[in-house]
């Protein structure tokens, strides 16, 4: 285990710390809800807690198209990382 895995254990999805982050860049991330069931796009707040930033989720996603729109609307960039996501956020999961 590293220190970044030791570090994303909150189950809060506006915690910095939170453990369903896929990836950040910048003041953005993109992290699975904690139902599994939708990516959330989140811009970092300006408000800081004693655990770190806080994180305004911007929308609410289940295909990778979609959050990939929103991503790049958002903050005006591209992020290949969204390209490693699934098509759909419960494609390959058992249900």
């Amino acid at each position: 285990m590293n220190a970044l895995s030791d570090f994303r254990t909150d189950h809060r999805e506006e915690a910095d710390g939170y453990r369903g982050e896929v990836f950040r860049h910048g003041n953005f991330r993109v992290a699975e809800c904690r139902d599994g069931i939708q990516w959330l796009l989140q811009r970092r707040s300006g408000t800081r807690t004693v655990g770190g930033a806080r994180w305004r989720t911007l929308a609410y996603c289940v295909t990778r198209e979609a959050l990939t729109r929103l991503y790049q609307a958002h903050s005006g960039a591209v992020a290949p990382k969204l390209a490693e996501l699934p098509e759909s956020i419960n494609r390959g999961k058992e249900h």
